[in-house]
């Protein structure tokens, strides 16, 4: 199977949390001892940035970059009640929605 290409926006997404943290989403896949296809960095760190896998499938993009968003914005939740949301958003915005990535 070939390697899925991928086109780097011109200039990276900026957003701000509900606490005034501003974070930078970068299209790069997280260092290999992480063992994930995306990390979100804590929100005391200088530049706090959402790291995404440029990778990966559709349906697994959207899952992964409602997980590290969810994690920007509710640092403080376990990795399991982020992932459980990150599904069941993922997989209505997909299945029942019909939700796509369309190609530039």
């Amino acid at each position: 199977m070939p390697k899925k290409q991928h086109r780097k926006p011109k200039q990276n997404f900026k957003f701000k949390t509900a606490k005034g943290v501003q974070y930078e989403v970068v299209w790069r896949k997280p260092d290999k001892r992480h063992k994930a296809v995306g990390l979100c960095s804590s929100p005391k760190d200088e530049k706090p940035r959402v790291q995404i896998s440029p990778y990966l499938g559709k349906q697994n993009e959207l899952n992964t970059s409602i997980h590290e968003f969810a994690h920007a914005f509710f640092w403080d939740k376990s990795e399991t009640e982020v992932a459980k949301f990150a599904n069941a958003l993922s997989r209505f915005l997909y299945t029942e929605c019909g939700w796509r990535k369309l190609e530039k």
